[in-house]
């Protein structure tokens, strides 16, 4: 048995997984020369699986495929306006990122899962398949289908959302957990209309599994220039907005892609 597995299907991949089981790693654009699978696993390329290769945006809907390395998504993803492109980009470095794909970072012990905070503010669906049949759910349902457990052999084959308009400015960033393991995300989007932000929504992970909308921090910057001067204003010190100020620089000037 050749160390990488190539399948060329989803129903031959699901059958690789329910034979591997949790010894599976799902992986996309390694070099087999070079690929060191840790001791007990067993890597499956999923490079050519073209249903989960799929990066496409048609009218009102995005479809990404999750064997799409994080690599491709920080390079191609549509519809975003840059958003997950910057969460790929941040969350993993260059080498991880053109090996790791999306349905390993979709684990919830995954250190790639903050990938998920963005997908929340997007209100992405996550489509899954088995040998039984095929099914969408909204994402958030999907995390907590995730902790419970998913239906026997089945796997998220694709993400789905609607694409942002233009004038939507986007940003993501994340910090290593103060006194905690792990790390803490936050993804927003706004319109900044002479510069001034309008219908803000922003998703942070928690300690929960599923990131939560920060309504608090949204009703402080509606209305507000982008700008550090109005922040200093506000009565409290310690001021959710805060948190957000340094997004302004990668807001600004993301344009609708």
């Amino acid at each position: 048995m050749p160390a990488i597995q190539t399948p060329k299907s989803v129903p031959e991949l699901l059958k690789l997984i329910a034979r591997h089981g949790k010894r599976s790693v799902l992986l996309s654009g390694i070099d087999p020369a070079s690929e060191r699978t840790p001791a007990g696993k067993v890597a499956i390329d999923l490079t050519g699986v073209a249903p989960l290769q799929e990066i496409e945006k048609k009218r009102d809907k995005v479809t990404i495929g999750t064997g799409v390395n994080l690599g491709r998504v920080a390079r191609d993803a549509v519809g975003e306006n840059g958003l997950l492109r910057q969460a790929a980009s941040i969350i993993a470095n260059p080498l991880v990122r053109n090996r790791v794909t999306l349905v390993e970072a979709l684990r919830p012990d995954s250190p790639y899962f903050d990938i998920t905070t963005p997908l929340v503010l997007l209100e992405a669906k996550v489509r899954l398949q088995s040998p039984a049949g095929r099914r969408t759910m909204p994402i958030r349902d999907f995390l907590e289908a995730t902790a419970k457990g998913l239906k026997k052999g089945e796997l998220p084959t694709a993400l789905e959302f609607s694409p942002l308009h233009p004038q939507q400015k986007v940003g993501f960033f994340r910090v290593a957990s103060v006194g905690a393991k792990g790390s803490v995300s936050a993804a927003i989007r706004m319109k900044l209309i002479r510069m001034v932000c309008l219908e803000p929504e922003i998703v942070v992970s928690s300690l929960r599994l599923i990131p939560l909308r920060a309504k608090l921090s949204e009703k402080e910057l509606a209305g507000k220039p982008a700008n550090e001067e109005s922040i200093k204003k506000k009565r409290h010190p310690k001021s959710p907005l805060k948190k957000f100020w340094h997004l302004r620089r990668k807001i600004m000037p993301t344009n609708g892609a």
